[in-house]
């Protein structure tokens, strides 16, 4: 949404809604981060009195959502509060710029992310019974200051919850990087690493960064030699999906350890737009090569799950691996979907791949399924 005015600078506030009809006529205390209060109408920044009028569109912000205000009004949220999940978006800068990655070639290059005091303010300003928080980027260890600052004040803050840190792992080859983390990291920690090939040429092809297979997997495996748990995501794309079966015997020999491997469906943005012809592959069509490396890592004893995969894309008996994977505001299902009978189970597509890659949707008739 975007607010009816424009400002001197770019803000960061937590939404508070109120009983009251009107903004008050005496200021209104407030902490960092400042505070949006919404009344019926209207909306005021207390921190220096600043009202304007709303509109319907005020209605997808909730008590406790925290949000970012840029110059020209438009609003971004970096917690929504009807999920108990938070997201520490550290950067949008990335050392590979993989083939397929939905971020923009734009963001990646330039985006640093909110200012370092910002992010603070934001950790300060979540709430203290969220369920899970996920740092990612970009690659949220090139702000290497404050993604150390971050890990370390979640590890105070939020003892006792899931941390996720999304990765390319190339980071951890170092030592010193390794070191740092452990001592500061949260307790519940899980990495999630990328790996796009069995071997250099078809990894770093992907990821178009010279040396990252190499990196990649030196960091994996020192974390798991420290006891780091590691969930490892192998991106399909017609690039990959051919060797498919050669990277779970990858991994079942040289990671046999991880904590569990997910095969992750294209989101159809960014590069993947830009490369679409080269990259995309229905997502039924590249299930086919997924099915053998599920059995390979079965058998070796790791866990599988796949992620952004609509229940119609997989053969039933794999129905069990499929996760609601998609961002509930990126989910959307397709008007096919209306008279499927596993609707309910199933976690939908991704609205930028209906759009996109308009693809052929194939609903389970039949009687309604029971959980």
């Amino acid at each position: 949404m975007r607010l009816p005015l424009k400002f001197s600078a770019p803000r960061m506030a937590v939404v508070r809604r109120t009983s009251g009809d009107e903004p008050p006529n005496v200021p209104v205390a407030y902490n960092n981060p400042e505070m949006l209060l919404l009344f019926a109408d209207s909306a005021l920044f207390p921190s220096d009195g600043l009202t304007f009028p709303l509109d319907k569109n005020a209605e997808t912000l909730r008590d406790g959502d925290i949000i970012t205000v840029n110059e020209y009004g438009l609003v971004s949220k970096l917690y929504n509060a009807e999920e108990r999940d938070a997201t520490v978006y550290l950067t949008g800068m990335c050392n590979s710029n993989c083939v397929m990655c939905p971020t923009s070639d734009y963001e990646r290059k330039n985006y640093r992310g909110v200012p370092d005091e910002w992010m603070i303010h934001y950790l300060e300003a979540l709430p203290a019974d969220i369920e899970h928080v996920t740092v990612t980027g970009g690659e949220p260890t090139m702000r290497t200051e404050l993604f150390f600052q971050v890990m370390s004040r979640l590890a105070e803050r939020f003892p006792e919850i899931e941390t996720l840190l999304l990765t390319n792992g190339r980071s951890f080859a170092s030592q010193r990087m390794t070191e740092r983390l452990l001592s500061m990291c949260p307790q519940y920690l899980t990495v999630a690493i990328p790996l796009h090939g069995h071997a250099p040429g078809l990894h770093d092809s992907i990821t178009r960064a010279n040396g990252s297979f190499r990196q990649t997997c030196t960091g994996i495996r020192r974390l798991l030699s420290e006891g780091v748990s590691v969930e490892l995501r192998v991106v399909v794309s017609a690039l990959n999906c051919r060797a498919l079966s050669e990277v779970a015997a990858l991994i079942a020999a040289e990671f046999p350890n991880v904590l569990i491997v997910n095969f992750v469906g294209l989101e159809t943005l960014g590069n993947c737009v830009k490369y679409f012809s080269t990259v995309y592959m229905d997502y039924a069509e590249s299930f086919r090569y997924i099915k053998p490396a599920v059995k390979t890592l079965t058998e070796a004893g790791i866990d599988v799950s796949l992620y952004n995969y609509p229940l119609c894309t997989v053969e039933r008996g794999y129905w069990g691996l499929c996760r609601r994977s998609i961002s509930p505001h990126k989910v959307r299902y397709a008007p096919e979907c209306e008279n499927c009978a596993v609707k309910f189970l199933c976690g939908g597509w991704f609205k930028s791949t209906l759009a996109v890659a308009k693809p052929s949707v194939s609903p389970v008739m039949g009687e309604k399924l029971s959980c």
